[in-house]
């Protein structure tokens, strides 16, 4: 199938023959959700910011992504309030679609453009988990 021959979940739903309160109930139920992604990793674990790897977090809206956790860099202090972590998979389609926007100051899944606050709480759709972030030097410690 060509890309331009795609149709819309609704249009296939009603050409099922769906319509009505049927199609909403069909339509809603998936976008309001409730689940929490809840990543693999086990306990906590640490970084080291002076490793190039993690070399975006050295700027405020710079963000990496390790193991199923997304970490970015909200403000431009050293503590660990200028930092959030929360698990990178969209709780939607569990999709690894999450990114860090610098304007709304939100992650966003760029999927269905979704928007969690730095704590994993969903702009009206499903929230995902949100980790402690600490640090001490330059060890920042996700939990």
């Amino acid at each position: 199938m060509k890309k331009e021959d795609a149709i819309s979940r609704k249009e296939f739903l009603m050409k099922l023959g769906l319509s009505g309160t049927a199609l909403m109930a069909v339509l809603t139920a998936c976008s309001s959700e409730d689940s929490t992604v809840v990543p693999s990793t086990s306990g906590s674990f640490s970084i080291n910011l002076s490793e190039s790897a993690y070399a975006a977090l050295a700027s405020v809206g710079g963000y990496v992504k390790i193991d199923n956790v997304i970490i970015a860099r909200i403000s431009s202090g050293n503590t660990s309030s200028d930092y959030a972590a929360i698990a990178r998979l969209c709780p939607h389609e569990k999709k690894d679609k999450m990114i860090y926007e610098k304007s709304s100051g939100e992650f966003r899944c760029t999927d269905h453009n979704w928007y969690f606050k730095t704590s994993g709480k969903g702009d009206g759709n499903a929230s995902t988990t949100g980790f402690t972030v600490s640090i001490s030097g330059t060890t920042l410690t996700i939990s």
